[in-house]
């Protein structure tokens, strides 16, 4: 008998669990192709490992795809077959294909095809697939027959990572939503989206989209439990002047007439030619299910009509550390009990963020408002609708924005839309705002009209002397990325860093110990070499019954716990090594027992708090954890007066709403 040591398990339990993100690991050879007509060949099979020789590849015959039917699910409103035209399908499961160094040219003319279907030039209806290095884009400028997508993901638990897409090819092009965009629409649609995600447990992943067409971005119907991650989207701008401008055309044709208020194309204004970046619709696929779960983490949008459109789905919802720039109708958008933090966006064109309609409820929302501005008047920085919101606004960089717009309540664009299409509907309809809690720090002029009801406001900003530097997701890696952004370029006195809970817990995000240790070192070299007085702390300990509801236990070969001790001994290690100060908070939690499955106050679990979390501390848990880092900093003299402290970290030091984050408890106990 074989008896492997544990250096040799962990490593294979760490290959498989970077290779759970691509596929469930089977032993197979890979194969390495040098032709289109192979990738679609083996696009079809499943159990594959596919390595295309890298190169430029034209598609320019339909002849390489095919005409696929689906049965809809028994839960679909539609009892008609979905039939859906291909390039190249996906169709196999458990299949990874890598394709870095290679692009696939597709002769626009091929948009003329299956005009009675559906049409995906790369359509995924697979399940469980790894697609990395995907690099297509559309040659000429040929409209499709029908709608059009150049990915379509249908299938479930499929990750795309790296993939580069340009688009061409759509109609109308050139007068943004003008024209209409749905039903009623002017002028016939031909739209072309880039990428449909459909599937459950979607990963995009450094995706990077251009889109010269009118479709959108990135798009989610019916899709559960989807992650966007370094994802960039694209559009392009043109100004109605030029429109207008025209002697010819389809505006021209229909006496520049417009689907939108006030029903004529207006001089002097910008329109994004594309439809949204990232963006949700209620519901959709084969089975007609709510699109549900949406995670988007440090994603940029640029130059679309809304950046980050996600309020037609079900919660849960969460933007973090995502960019909006120069998008025309809104930045940002979200739906009932969405959060968004750490992100930002100009309001170059249009609001920063919009709140479409009075039925969204109870969201937390942390913005900086960039200080770019335009020829183009925005008549609204920020439009307010809903209940129960708390609305953090700030300056981006401390810079105020030169021309003044103002945050308004009660109002906003598709309110003006339903109103203008709909004018006997009551007053109040559409928009409103009841309870809603707006932190206002850009030094804009915020407006309420007769529509919003106890909500309040906070003009002037308490600098806080502790500096919550904490984002949801992050591990080591993603510290080592921000670093001398968040830290070392506003020169702290003290620097307090808890990291390691993703690097050990999250099986996306996992790392070995080795690694763990290298990068935890350059982090603390880097900001003692700043000056800086550093705190290492040691990462709490988790309840592993929670944990293994959204982490597959077999990716674990040590306990969780076990591995969060582990790294509280490098932890301690490198700070005795580099001679900066250790703090054992994970101590702290095992001297009262915990945590305990369902029973302690601490950390959160579904008795205290209705979440099966297991992870993250409660508001008491917070505070437990300000207390003991407020007596570690006095007995170790590291209180000084006018000091700058700097909490950096994961999701375990930016906490949740409502101030409740052990940075913001801390800066409470500290007499400044």
């Amino acid at each position: 008998m074989i008896r492997l040591n544990k250096k040799t398990i962990s490593l294979i339990v760490l290959a498989m669990a970077v290779f759970s993100a691509k596929a469930k690991e089977i032993s197979r050879d890979t194969i390495f192709i040098n032709s289109v007509e192979k990738l679609a060949q083996y696009a079809a099979k499943s159990n594959v490992l596919v390595k295309m020789k890298p190169g430029e590849y034209t598609i320019k015959s339909i002849k390489i795809g095919k005409l696929s039917t689906f049965k809809r699910d028994e839960t679909s409103k539609k009892t008609d077959d979905f039939r859906i035209g291909s390039l190249i399908h996906f169709s196999g499961n458990n299949s990874q294909y890598f394709l870095s160094g290679v692009t696939l040219n597709i002769d626009s003319k091929l948009h003329k095809n299956y005009a009675k279907s559906e049409f995906s030039e790369f359509l995924v209806s697979g399940n469980n697939n790894y697609i990395e290095g995907l690099k297509a884009k559309d040659v000429g400028n040929e409209v499709p027959a029908n709608r059009i997508q150049m990915v379509r993901v249908m299938g479930d638990d499929n990750t795309i990572k790296n993939a580069d897409l340009y688009v061409h090819g759509s109609t109308p092009y050139g007068y943004g939503h003008l024209l209409g965009k749905g039903g009623g629409a002017l002028v016939p649609l031909h739209k072309h989206s880039v990428l449909l995600v459909e599937g459950t447990n979607t990963k995009l992943l450094g995706c990077k989209v251009v889109t010269h067409a009118y479709g959108h971005g990135l798009v989610m119907q019916g899709a559960v439990n989807t992650l966007l991650e370094d994802c960039y989207v694209e559009g392009k701008m043109r100004a109605t002047n030029e429109m207008l401008a025209e002697t010819s055309g389809l505006a021209f044709d229909v006496g520049f007439k417009s689907d939108y208020p006030p029903g004529k194309i207006q001089p002097n204004e910008i329109k994004s030619l594309s439809e949204d970046g990232i963006r949700t619709y209620p519901a959709g696929g084969l089975n007609g299910r709510r699109t549900k779960g949406v995670t988007v983490i440090n994603c940029t949008v640029k130059n679309m009509r809304s950046g980050f459109d996600l309020s037609a789905n079900l919660p849960p919802t969460k933007v973090v550390g995502s960019t909006a720039i120069g998008c025309q109708e809104k930045g940002f958008s979200v739906g009932t009990d969405a959060i968004i933090e750490n992100s930002k966006g100009d309001a170059l064109y249009g609001p920063l963020i919009t709140f479409v309609g009075n039925d969204v409820k109870n969201c937390n929302v942390d913005l900086e408002l960039v200080d770019t501005i335009s020829e183009y008047n925005v008549p609204r920085l920020a439009e307010i609708n809903g209940s129960g919101h708390h609305i953090t606004i700030r300056n981006y960089k401390n810079k105020k924005r030169s021309i003044e717009s103002p945050i308004v309540f009660g109002e906003s664009f598709w309110d003006d839309v339903h109103r203008y299409r709909n004018p006997n509907a009551p007053h109040g309809t559409y928009a409103g705002a009841e309870n809603i809690k707006l932190f206002n720090y850009t030094r804009m002029p915020v407006e309420l009209n007769d529509l919003a009801i106890n909500c309040t406001i906070t003009n002037s900003e308490v600098k806080n002397k502790v500096v919550n530097a904490g984002i949801g997701g992050n591990n080591t890696y993603d510290l080592l990325k921000r670093v001398d952004k968040d830290v070392l370029e506003n020169k702290p006195d003290v620097v307090i860093m808890m990291v390691g809970t993703n690097d050990m817990l999250n099986t996306t995000k996992l790392i070995d110990y080795k690694t763990y240790t290298t990068n935890l070192e350059i982090l603390i070299k880097k900001i003692k070499s700043s000056g800086s007085e550093l705190v290492l702390m040691s990462p709490i300990p988790a309840d592993s019954v929670y944990l293994f509801t959204r982490h597959k236990k077999i990716l674990f070969s040590e306990t969780p716990n076990k591995k969060i001790d582990e790294i509280g001994k490098i932890v301690k290690t490198l700070a005795t090594e580099n001679k900066v100060h250790f703090y054992d908070l994970n101590a702290e939690f095992k001297a009262l027992n915990l945590p305990i499955h369902n029973e302690d106050i601490l950390i959160r679990n579904e008795k205290n708090s209705g979440k099966k979390d297991g992870v993250h501390p409660t508001a008491l848990g917070y505070r437990f954890i300000a207390q003991n880092v407020y007596h570690f900093l006095k007995e170790h003299e590291l209180l000084k007066p006018n000091q700058n402290i700097i909490c950096f970290g994961d999701s375990i030091t930016r906490g949740g709403g409502e101030g409740a984050n052990y940075p913001a408890y801390l800066n409470e106990l500290i007499e400044w």
